[in-house]
């Protein structure tokens, strides 16, 4: 039986950021990538797991939707979600992205 836990993180390899991560999924589904691909081009490029991709990619969307209810009470917390974290302060700065992505959230 699986241990359930609130820590969101994902091993990184070495030299590679969450900043990067994040950036790499908002940039892949502003151009229309699926979730399947997005999730094999995060095997690729950063050395996931295809079960840390699929995190990867569903934390930094869903800090976009945490940031567009335009609630700070709904802040991921850095320590245990820093993919979420990272693109709720995306979406906070720039409210644009998140209406970009989901545009019936904007």
């Amino acid at each position: 039986m699986p241990e359930w836990t609130d820590d969101l993180t994902i091993p990184l390899p070495p030299g590679r950021t969450v900043a990067e991560v994040v950036d790499f999924v908002l940039s892949g589904t502003l151009l229309g990538t699926s979730g399947d691909e997005l999730d094999q081009q995060l095997v690729t490029e950063f050395g996931l797991s295809h079960e840390d991709a699929e995190l990867a990619r569903d934390r930094s969307l869903g800090g976009l939707v945490r940031a567009a209810t335009g609630n700070s009470r709904n802040q991921p917390d850095r320590g245990k979600d820093p993919m979420a974290w990272e693109s709720f302060e995306r979406g906070r700065r720039d409210p644009s992205l998140v209406a970009r992505i989901y545009p019936r959230l904007g």
